[in-house]
């Protein structure tokens, strides 16, 4: 029974924990090295994805691999273009001029919305637990003893 409370638990829990991730706009010039972030550009570009080039892409998610005044180099694990196609990808290094860029925004967690979300799970576990323990009965079970 524990194991099958794990198996629904744990996966759920990290769902409702992912939730708590926001983006939150860049301030300054400059994104900090590493930093997870969500680039769009003014205007849709064309990537080149190893030997294959994506047109019109709207939107690029990734790390930042190098930035300073002038650009933004990213290590982009999704590409989205403007007619909403999904591109994977690993890792592609992507040049981005900082005057090509409309919105730059930092991946973050929320302190709100961790604590809500964590409530929440408590709440439902605690409900999950009481229900169960309702359905295993008294545990007395069995025959009853003769009479003297």
């Amino acid at each position: 029974m524990k194991k099958r409370l794990r198996r629904v638990i744990l996966p759920g829990l990290a769902v409702v924990l992912s939730a708590c991730v926001t983006y939150a706009r860049v301030e300054g010039p400059v994104p900090l090295r590493n930093a997870e972030v969500v680039v769009t550009p003014k205007t849709p570009v064309d990537v080149l994805l190893g030997e294959i080039t994506v047109h019109d892409v709207t939107r690029m998610e990734g790390r930042v691999a190098y930035a300073d005044g002038d650009s933004v180099v990213l290590a982009a694990r999704r590409f989205v273009t403007a007619v909403g196609t999904d591109y994977p990808s690993a890792g592609s290094p992507v040049t981005i001029v900082q005057d090509q860029i409309a919105t730059l925004r930092r991946k973050r967690v929320s302190g709100w919305r961790t604590g809500l979300a964590l409530g929440a799970s408590g709440a439902a576990l605690a409900a999950i637990v009481t229900s169960v323990g309702s359905l295993a009965g008294s545990g007395g079970g069995g025959r009853p003893k003769p009479q003297p």
